[in-house]
Formats: structure tokens, C-alpha cells, sequence
């Protein structure tokens, strides 16, 4: 290892900008309403495990804790996100200084992520990519922070945090070994010979285990999801993946974190951190994989991207520092909108938020779907009622209908999708069925043509008063009754993953 260098003073500034990020994302956190995730994120919950078909347990259990808090509060619910926004910010200034930042760089890279889609757009709802771009970060900072000092029992702490980052999303690992294939290709490798780097991978594999273990035990679904993620990406998100890189960011940060690849690429002792992005971006590239993807490695770039345009003001005229303030308020400008409530519901169809954030489009009609499948129950002969249960098409639907169904008098609600397959079947003294969302153009799905003896029809449609586009939007709700078959033969046909 180099010897220490010592770092460059600590801007108190950028604590402020993190805290006022998640300050904001607080405020703001109860407008519009609930992801279809995040409320499949609380009832996983429900069913605490140490892994589940589509992800592992961390954001279901930072669910539940939240849910236990203050029960069916969105606002208590997206706290743990806003935590994670804010400490992104955090670690990102953070870097910086540990590359040899002055306090105005630091504040600069700062800024830039407080106003860039990695972390507003995450940030504003409980999801796993929001906790996975924050330790990513945290884990970036801390083997940058291991180079500059040479306290390689850091390395340990690295370790613990990869490993939490691997019981909320596996895409941590890619982030990992892109970090230390770039300190092989790059350097300094000393730091992989370390025995605390050996100590840190055994940590990080501990903490991991029984998910792994989960995995194991449940045939391991995860590589089965990831072939779907790939077959759907496609051609299409190769393509798209690096012109997305600006959108997504923000289109005004792009010549910051651009200026900051180059600088890492220039700089002998951070040139493993340039590798390591351009190998991550490579591999989602060729494995169909989502432009949203490589969130994780933007904080280095960010960090490096603040020093270069440190640098870039101290060499100009006064004109520059416009320029730089003129860039981060654009870029809040395109950002916030496309990322936070604050849109009236009236501008949604103007202003083209759903477009550019589908996640957006997601958070409405949940209540809606309730009161729709509820007129239906309501409706049925008593009969009926009494041997009825809901089956939904996906956990978005299964998950809104237990959180607002109950006051409206509905049944108990399955699904056979993902986590939701694994909490099945309903009973067999269930034989009316009321399928929410499922069908095609023609008609329901066929397992219900053929089992439902006294036939299956259409009785109601699913909207929301908004007419965002969604999944749910002109869904239809089907009548199945007098079912001829066991849960048990049906249920294996029913369960799906996408």
C-alpha cells in the first residue's frame, strides 16, 4: 500500500445538501400513492423469509419494520428510502474529498447527485435499487477511503457492506467484482494480496449465506428470473443502453460524470474505477440488461466529475461558475418533475412524466381497483359470496387488494405470480373465483375456460380516475364459478414468474 495522503478539508456543506435531499423526499413522499412494488415489498413482509423467487429479503423487511411503525403510512414507508437518497448524496461528497476534492469540489459532486435521476427517481419510493445505489456508493467510498489512508482493515467494513447489499439486491456483486477486476487490470493490486481483503469476502459471503441457502433450497429461481430480464430486454435495450445513460442521469450532468470517467481514466491510482464502469457497462450491454443497471457506478463518477469541473472554474473567468450553477439548476429543473409529485394530476397528460418514468404511471389506481373488485363481491349472490377468494394476475394487484380490501368487505386475495405463488393456494373450499386482470384479447385464461363448470365471464373493468396508462388501466375482472378442479392440480399451471 501507498503511504497515507492526507486529505483535503471536509465541506460541511455537502451534510447539508444530503440532509436537504431527504428532507424533500420526506415531504414529498405522500404524493400521488403507492408503487405496485412497494406494496408487494409490504406484504412480503408479511411473510418474512430469507429470500423470495425475485429478490432477496432486505426491502421487504425494511418494509415490515416501517409497516410495524405506522401501519399503512406511505410516508412512514418511504422514510428508509429517503435515508438512502440522502446518504447517496452523502457518499458521493464524500469520495470526492477521499480523491483529493477541494471543499468546493466536494460540493459540486455533491449537488450534482442531489439533482440527477439516480437519486431523486429511486429515492422517492421504497425499492431495492434505492438501498443498492446508496451501499454501492457506501462500498465505493470505502475501498477509495482504504487507497488514501491505508487502513486496510477498512476492507472488513467493505465486506459487511457488500453483504448487506447482497441480502437486498444481487446487483451489488456485478458492482464488486467490476471493482476488483478494474484493481486487477488497473491496480494498485497490493490491495487484493491483502489478508483483509480475503477477511472482507468471507464477511460479505457470511452475511449472505442464508439467502444463498434459500436459493439453494428453492431450485434457485433468481437465475431463472434473470434469463426472463435478459429475453425481455433484448436487442432493444442494447441499443438504447448508453443514449438512456444521459437521459437517466440527467442530460445536463452528462459532460460532469463524462469528465469524470475521463478523469479516472487519467488518474494512475483511481484508473481501476474508469475500468470498473466501462466493464459493468460492457457486460449489462451484452446481457440485454437495463439501462438503470449501472446506477451503482455513477457515484465515483459523479465525485471525479465534481474535482474536474473544480478544476475547470479555477482555470476560467467568472462566466464558468454560471455555467456550472446554470447546468445543476436545469438539471433539477428536467428532474424533479419527471421524479417527485410535484405535477398536478391534471398536467400528467401534458407533461410527458409517465413517459419518461414509468414508475410514475404505477402509483395510481390502487384504491380504484379495490372499490371495482369490491362492487363485484358485493354483488354476488350469498351463495357465492360465501365460497369466494380473489386471484390477481400480479403482485401489484394482489398486494393493493389486501391493503384497501378488508374495509371494503373483500375476500382473501392470492396470486400465482413470483412471491405470491409461494403463499398459495386458496382452499379448497373455494370455488368462486373472482380473476382479477388475467385473460387475453379473446378471452380469460384458458385454465379457468376449462375448470370453471359453471363458466367464467367478464363482469366489470378495472380504471383509474386519472387515465394514466398502466398495467391496470382497461383491465377486466372475470366471474368464475362453480370451480371443477382442486387447487392442487391447478395451482403448478397458475404460478409464474413473468
Amino acid at each position: 500500500m501507498s503511504t497515507v495522503v492526507e486529505a483535503p478539508p471536509r465541506s460541511r456543506l455537502v451534510y447539508g445538501v444530503a440532509g436537504l435531499v431527504g428532507a424533500v423526499l420526506v415531504a414529498l413522499s405522500g404524493g400521488y400513492g403507492y408503487h405496485g412494488d412497494e406494496l408487494y415489498f409490504v406484504a412480503a413482509g408479511r411473510h418474512l423469509a430469507w429470500g423470495y423467487p425475485d429478490q432477496p429479503p432486505l426491502t421487504p423487511l425494511l418494509a415490515r419494520l416501517m409497516d410495524l411503525v405506522a401501519p399503512d403510512s406511505l410516508v412512514v414507508l418511504r422514510i428508509p428510502a429517503a435515508i438512502a437518497a440522502a446518504l447517496t448524496v452523502l457518499f458521493v461528497g464524500l469520495i470526492a474529498r477521499e480523491m483529493g476534492g477541494r471543499p468546493r469540489a466536494q460540493i459540486i459532486a455533491a449537488t450534482s447527485a442531489a439533482v440527477s435521476g439516480l437519486v431523486l427517481v429511486p429515492g422517492h419510493m421504497l425499492h431495492t435499487t434505492t438501498i443498492d445505489i446508496c451501499l454501492s456508493a457506501a462500498l465505493t467510498w470505502l475501498v477509495v477511503r482504504v487507497l488514501r489512508t491505508g487502513a486496510e482493515r477498512l476492507l472488513l467494513a467493505a465486506g459487511a457492506v457488500l453483504g448487506v447489499g447482497l441480502l437486498n439486491k444481487y446487483q451489488i456483486a456485478a458492482v464488486a467484482i467490476a471493482l476488483v477486476i478494474g484493481l486487477a487490470v488497473a491496480g494498485p493490486r497490493g490491495l487484493l494480496r491483502s489478508p483483509w481483503f480475503a477477511a472482507g469476502v468471507l464477511l460479505a459471503l457470511a452475511i449472505w449465506a442464508p439467502n444463498l441457502w434459500w436459493q439453494a433450497q428453492h431450485g434457485w429461481p433468481q437465475f431463472e428470473m434473470a434469463q426472463l430480464i435478459s429475453e425481455r430486454g433484448g436487442n432493444g435495450a442494447r441499443l438504447g443502453f448508453i443514449p438512456l445513460q444521459l437521459v437517466y442521469v440527467s442530460p445536463f450532468l452528462a459532460p460532469l460524470w463524462i469528465a469524470g470517467l475521463v478523469r479516472l481514466l487519467r488518474t494512475p491510482a483511481f484508473r481501476f474505477l474508469g475500468v470498473a464502469y466501462l466493464l459493468l457497462a460492457a457486460a449489462f450491454i451484452a446481457a440485454g440488461g437495463s439501462a438503470l443497471y449501472l446506477f451503482g457506478a455513477y457515484a465515483a463518477l459523479l465525485a471525479a466529475g465534481g474535482i474536474a469541473v473544480d478544476g475547470w472554474l479555477e482555470r476560467g473567468a467568472n462566466g464558468r461558475r454560471v455555467a456550472i450553477g446554470a447546468s445543476l439548476v436545469a438539471s433539477a429543473a428536467f428532474v424533479v418533475p419527471l421524479a417527485l409529485p410535484v405535477v398536478p394530476l391534471g398536467g400528467l397528460s401534458t407533461i410527458p412524466v409517465v413517459k419518461l418514468n414509468g414508475l410514475t404511471a404505477e402509483q395510481f389506481g390502487w384504491p380504484e381497483l379495490a372499490e371495482t373488485v369490491a362492487d363485484v363481491h358485493r354483488g354476488l349472490p350469498t351463495g357465492q359470496r360465501e365460497h369466494a377468494i380473489v386471484l390477481t394476475e400480479n403482485f401489484g394487484e394482489a398486494a393493493a387488494l389486501e391493503r384497501y380490501g378488508p374495509a371494503l368487505g373483500l375476500p382473501a386475495v392470492y396470486s400465482g405470480y413470483r412471491g405470491y405463488a409461494d403463499w398459495g393456494p386458496p382452499p379448497e373450499t373455494a370455488t368462486t373465483v373472482l380473476l382479477v386482470g388475467p385473460g387475453t384479447k379473446t378471452g380469460p385464461p384458458a385454465w379457468a375456460v376449462r375448470a370453471c363448470r359453471d363458466g367464467v365471464r367478464q363482469v366489470a373493468a378495472t380504471n383509474n380516475d386519472q387515465g394514466i396508462k398502466n398495467k391496470e388501466q382497461g383491465g377486466k375482472v372475470w366471474l368464475c364459478s362453480g370451480l371443477g378442479e382442486s387447487w392442487a392440480t391447478l395451482w403448478p399451471g397458475i404460478r409464474h414468474l413473468d
